[in-house]
């Protein structure tokens, strides 16, 4: 009878423990899913936004060594009898061509890898120093799709006496959607690369320095 009685208290002491480790799992896992959450939509943001960065430099790149535009395929002055600057006219075919082919090239690398990986140690999720790279690694995929457009900018400098620089940009502007299992949002940024720069010597009108195409 003793012994039936010992059992029952430490079948029910097991009970307890049981109880309490079940509860203990549970605020883990809710603790670990509110601090997790947030952390991979700061990582899955940042990674969306490299991840288009570097695809948009490397179509860019690509185009202009395949082009090859010098300033001249791209842009000419045309000075007056007394060596004044009378206007810079744009050679709208090659400029349209660098932007349609650039944003095609770009739109297409979007489109044919849609899906991105990267992985995370376990312990960076708790945003401790000391686990940071605890662990075994965690991966994280997300979707990466988008608009992209392109336009081209002039900029005027002062180049010393009697000198402008003339440089000329690819402005890219990219509306980026990121869709993961936790997160989901659009992105905008844009980024600007020089095609093109040329020494104009001679006055050179302060209405030129709004020319945009």
């Amino acid at each position: 009878m003793i012994y039936k009685r010992k059992k029952s208290r430490i079948h029910k002491r097991l009970r307890k423990v049981f109880f309490l480790l079940i509860l203990l799992s549970v605020a883990v896992v809710l603790l670990f899913e509110a601090q997790a959450v947030p952390f991979t939509k700061k990582c899955v943001r940042k990674q969306a936004k490299s991840t288009a960065a570097k695809v948009i430099s490397n179509e860019v790149e690509k185009n202009l060594d395949l082009l090859k535009y010098s300033y001249k395929d791209l842009a000419s002055i045309n000075y007056s009898d007394d060596g004044k600057v009378n206007s810079i006219n744009t050679n709208s075919i090659n400029i349209n061509k660098l932007k349609s082919k650039t944003v095609k090239s770009i739109q297409k690398q979007l489109d044919i890898q849609k899906l991105y990986k990267f992985s995370l140690p376990l312990g960076s999720f708790t945003d401790i120093t000391l686990l940071s790279t605890a662990g075994p690694e965690i991966e994280i995929s997300f979707v990466l799709t988008g608009s992209v457009n392109c336009e081209i900018k002039s900029k005027f400098e002062s180049g010393g006496v009697n000198q402008t620089v003339h440089h000329m940009y690819l402005i890219v502007k990219a509306e980026i959607i990121t869709l993961s299992p936790e997160y989901s949002e659009r992105i905008n940024f844009k980024t600007d690369y020089e095609i093109a720069q040329t020494v104009i010597v001679g006055n050179t009108p302060s209405t030129f320095a709004d020319i945009v195409r």
